[in-house]
């Protein structure tokens, strides 16, 4: 099974470096979150961190605090558009045809570990997480239910 995310432990120190495992298409399919106050909140290439290599993050300005599993990097490929766009007359070529195979392929991974961390992979419907009501806009206004 591919996974599509990593969590790791904050230190507090801008000099801490974050690899992580998975293959993406373009570094803007890589997002990088930290909790904050209880809430997961993304960070922004270039202005919170930076990539010091293409399976590795390093922060920029702050440093997340030090922490059990409070930062995650995770995968999110763009499924709105095709990578390549074929047209009448024009040639096919293979490497373009792979790019969108493999995006794909990674859109229908991330969709299925999305749905395994909603459900056990028993095919039970046993929830493992809190479900969280959340209006248009992200604000105070959410209704959570618990799951204990």
């Amino acid at each position: 099974m591919a996974t599509t995310y990593h969590y790791k432990d904050g230190t507090a120190n801008l000099a801490t470096t974050f690899p992580f495992t998975f293959p993406y298409i373009k570094t803007a399919d890589v997002k990088v979150e930290v909790l904050e106050n209880g809430a997961w909140v993304t960070k922004t290439e270039d202005t919170n961190y930076e990539f010091t290599n293409a399976t590795t993050i390093k922060f920029l300005g702050s440093a997340p605090a030090s922490g059990t599993n409070n930062i995650k990097i995770s995968r999110a490929t763009d499924a709105d558009k095709l990578t390549a766009t074929f047209y009448p007359g024009s040639a096919i070529r293979s490497g373009d045809l792979n790019d969108n195979f493999t995006q794909n392929l990674y859109g229908t991974e991330e969709a299925k570990e999305i749905a395994e961390q909603a459900f056990q992979t028993d095919g039970s419907s046993v929830m493992t997480g809190n479900i969280i009501f959340e209006g248009t806009t992200d604000n105070t206004y959410e209704t959570i239910l618990a799951v204990t």
